[in-house]
C-alpha cells in the first residue's frame, strides 16, 4: 500500500529552501561570500540548479565583474580579483572561462564554460559605492546615490 506521508530528503535529493533560505530571484542570483566579505567586495557566487557555487577565476576581469556588481545594484565595480582573495569556497564551481562584453544584465549571461578548476581560483570582485536609482535609471544614467554608514 502507498502511504500519502511524505518521505524525509535523502542526502541527494535536494531540499526546498527554507524561510531562512529564500527562493532566489533574478537579483539574488549572486551573492558575495568569504572571509571579510561585505556587501560590496567578496567571492562571486551563483545560485545554478538548485545550488550555490563559485566562479573560477580564468579570463576573469573588470567587464565581468561590472556585470556582477550592477547585477547586486551598484553602478559600477573597482576591481576583478581572481586567486581567492576572500578564502576558497566550497561546493561545486559552476561557472569558468566567464566572458562578459560589459553590457550584460546578468553574470549567467555572459559566455562561460564548466570545466576543471580548483577552488584556489575562486574570482572576487569589489564594487563601487554608488548606484544610479530612479523611474528611468539605466546602468549608465540614474539619480547617484552613496552608500555611507550602512545606509543608501
Amino acid at each position: 500500500p502507498t502511504s500519502s506521508t511524505p518521505r524525509p530528503p535523502t542526502s541527494s535529493t535536494p531540499r526546498p529552501p527554507t524561510s531562512s533560505t529564500p527562493r532566489p530571484t533574478p537579483t539574488t542570483l549572486i551573492r558575495l561570500r568569504g572571509q571579510g566579505a561585505t556587501d560590496l567586495q567578496g567571492r562571486v557566487e551563483v545560485f545554478q540548479n538548485g545550488v550555490w557555487g563559485t566562479v573560477c577565476d580564468d579570463f576573469w576581469d573588470i567587464y565581468d565583474a561590472t556585470v556582477v556588481c550592477r547585477q547586486l545594484g551598484y553602478a559600477r565595480a573597482l576591481s576583478a580579483s581572481g586567486g581567492a582573495v576572500y578564502g576558497q569556497g566550497t561546493g561545486p564551481i559552476l561557472m569558468n572561462d566567464v566572458e562578459c562584453r560589459g553590457s550584460e544584465a546578468q553574470l549567467q549571461n555572459c559566455s562561460f564554460r564548466i570545466s576543471h578548476c580548483s577552488h584556489h581560483e575562486d574570482a572576487s570582485v569589489s564594487c563601487a559605492k554608488i548606484r544610479l536609482r530612479g523611474e528611468n535609471a539605466t546602468h549608465s544614467e540614474g539619480r547617484v546615490e552613496v552608500f555611507q554608514n550602512g545606509a543608501w
